[in-house]
């Protein structure tokens, strides 16, 4: 699933990690993207990036709720800001945090990211 517009970005992970779609969450990235889930590694390109979303569909019953806080676009590029939560099959938040974005409109106006920082904002309170 791609979007139309980068504030759709949360919702585009959130459906397709939930229907544990790796395909759909890959859509989500350019080839090049960057992606930090602590701010020190970083897992660059998208058969890396495959790799860590991989590990994270293939955990049984763990579903997240992506909500966009805040999006800023100027031209092809935009600043996205996502709170989110993991929760175990139970229904019991395992992980959260708010992360920053930055999204790129590509040649056929789908949005993608090409850095995505999973705790970045959470790390900086």
């Amino acid at each position: 699933m791609a979007v139309k517009t980068p504030s759709e970005l949360s919702k585009g992970f959130e459906k397709n990690y939930n229907a544990r779609d790796l395909k759909g969450l890959m859509s989500l990235y350019t080839d090049g993207a960057i992606l930090t889930m602590d701010g020190k590694t970083k897992i660059a390109g998208k058969p890396e990036i495959e790799k860590v979303m991989a590990t994270m569909v293939a955990t049984p019953g763990n579903r997240c709720v992506c909500t966009c806080v805040d999006c800023h676009e100027a031209g092809d590029t935009a600043l996205v800001r996502t709170d989110w939560q993991m929760f175990d099959a139970k229904g019991a938040v395992i992980n959260s945090g708010l992360s920053a974005e930055v999204a790129k409109r590509g040649p056929d106006g789908l949005w993608r990211f090409i850095i995505d920082d999973a705790t970045y904002v959470s790390r900086s309170r």
